[in-house]
């Protein structure tokens, strides 16, 4: 029976060691950090001690009694620990004890056995594993074992034997997916967080406590949850997932890892869900769905959601209540419901040309509301809502309500549906770069809204006066009175700061060609 302890020398992870161990922002397993077939022995090897220079910088030592050698190697000897260290000597980085082996057959396994396979003849006993710190990637083998994460975020997988765990402070995952490989692995995990109980895919009844995170295997999965707030992945087969109290999570995101090849859709409101190898899920009492890098269809129910998408072009509903909805990379579909919804292009680099879908007034301008760039706007259903844009070159479309459909700044797109529509401009104009296009203007129904503010030579406020409105063909004013100029052969709208005299002109706008347009168009709040 051995025992592996790992250390957190001076707070640091491997990635920021001297010299450093790439992509080891934890602390990995022994076999991770341990290579003996490209190792070089250090010094002069005495009866109780050999040392070896790894080639990732670190050093091992292995400690024993009655160490013989020959010209071949070790002739004879036991191992009872073996010290992994920092790169001066003495630092532990783990330490693996209470061993009773021969070195002789120590030598031939590691000049033999890649890590993993010298790993698990190592431990392939009833070990225990003691963590640090830090955040701690554990492996147990064949024997009954025994965790203990200690504090940070660690992760514990067991093997086939019937394991005992304790997370201990931290986020803690209890994982399974591991056994995918192997074939001694028959059936799904039945996993109660509330009781501490996992029967394992070798059909052993074991035991955990203070863990947060459970990871399933390829098989059908049982697993409910407790009171706290937990995640869960399912992985392949057809999972029963019941999060019971707490903001439980069910996380797609490493489905690829273990051939996973699609985008899953996900009904919070009917628990039903299709994961990444197109098998279907029953989830219950289920908050937040972190899904796949491919394109996921992620539909809300009546609480407050949260949903975070990787890559792909992504569709995401977050039903009724207050959702957090992150498409990521990809161009993503947001369908917006209540006003306490919030969509978010920065926390988990959002990228892509993005639309949102609203059944209420929204506006695409960066608020608390809004995080990141989000191009589109689509309001949805009969009520009389508002669309605004932002900075970027949106695309606005209203419903068969009467909407206002405001475009900020930037070169925009405004369709105003049916209904009684207002096109507002209210930000600095600029022929250049604030240029906007409406593709519907039907002159018995809509009205374009001007800002004073912006539009500040024209005189009064409410409807146009027909004194300062000229319709022609040149796009030019007629005299010094005349403000908006319609081109009616090109369909542009000017705004003249001087009427007749030089300057002042700007295009601001695009309507259809040859519309019966008049001052009583436009109206100026």
């Amino acid at each position: 029976m051995a025992k592996l302890t790992y250390f957190f020398p001076g707070g640091k992870y491997p990635a920021d060691y001297t010299p450093p161990i790439e992509g080891f922002d934890y602390n990995p397993p022994f076999r991770d950090l341990v290579d003996l077939k490209t190792a070089a022995q250090v010094g002069t090897p005495s009866s109780t001690t050999i040392t070896f220079q790894l080639d990732n910088g670190l050093k091992l030592k292995i400690i024993g009694t009655g160490f013989t050698f020959g010209s071949d190697g070790a002739t004879g000897g036991t191992i009872a620990r073996i010290d992994l260290l920092l790169n001066d000597g003495t630092t532990l980085v783990q330490r693996l004890e209470s061993l009773n082996l021969s070195l002789v057959a120590f030598e031939n396994a590691a000049e033999v056995y890649d890590p993993p396979v010298l790993e698990q003849w190592l431990m392939n006993r009833p070990d225990t594993f003691v963590g640090s710190a830090g955040d701690d990637d554990m492996f147990g083998w064949g024997g009954n074992d025994t965790f203990s994460g200690g504090a940070g975020d660690d992760l514990m997988a067991g093997g086939q034997g019937k394991d005992t765990y304790d997370g201990g402070t931290g986020t803690d995952y209890l994982n399974f997916r591991v056994t995918h490989d192997d074939p001694a692995a028959t059936q799904g995990i039945v996993l109660d967080a509330a009781a501490g109980t996992v029967t394992d895919p070798y059909g052993n009844a074991e035991t955990f406590t203070s863990v947060e995170s459970f990871a399933g295997t390829q098989f059908a999965d049982t697993m409910r949850g407790s009171g706290a707030d937990e995640q869960f992945m399912g992985f392949g087969g057809r999972d029963y997932i019941d999060g019971r109290g707490g903001f439980d999570v069910i996380r797609f995101h490493r489905d690829a890892d273990v051939g996973g090849k699609l985008g899953v859709t996900v009904n919070l409101a009917t628990g039903v869900a299709i994961d990444g190898f197109g098998k279907t899920d029953t989830f219950v009492n289920i908050e937040a769905i972190y899904s796949t890098q491919f394109a996921d269809k992620l539909t809300g129910n009546a609480g407050d959601n949260v949903f975070r998408a990787e890559a792909g072009n992504d569709f995401i509903d977050g039903g009724l209540g207050a959702d957090t909805m992150e498409g990521g990379s990809g161009n993503d579909t947001y369908v917006v419901n209540e006003i306490g919804d919030v969509i978010d292009e920065v926390s988990h680099g959002g990228s892509g040309v993005d639309t949102v879908r609203s059944s209420i007034s929204f506006s695409l301008v960066a608020s608390d509301k809004v995080e990141g760039a989000v191009e589109n706007l689509t309001l949805l259903g009969t009520a009389s809502t508002n669309a605004t844009g932002n900075s970027l070159a949106n695309t606005l479309v209203g419903n068969s309500g009467n909407n206002i459909l405001s475009g900020s700044s930037g070169k925009d797109k405004l369709t105003g549906g049916l209904g009684n529509d207002s096109f507002f401009f209210n930000s600095t104009l600029s022929a250049t770069s604030n240029v906007d296009t409406i593709t519907d203007f039907n002159v018995a129904n809509d009205t374009i809204r001007l800002e004073n503010a912006v539009f500040t030579a024209i005189s009064g406020t409410g409807t146009l006066t027909a004194a300062q409105f000229v319709k022609n063909t040149t796009g030019l004013a007629a005299d010094t009175t005349d403000r908006i100029i319609y081109e009616s052969d090109t369909g542009k709208l000017f705004y003249d700061s001087n009427g007749s005299g030089s300057g002042g002109s700007v295009h601001f706008a695009t309507v259809g060609t040859n519309l019966s347009i008049t001052a009583a168009d436009f109206f100026v709040v």
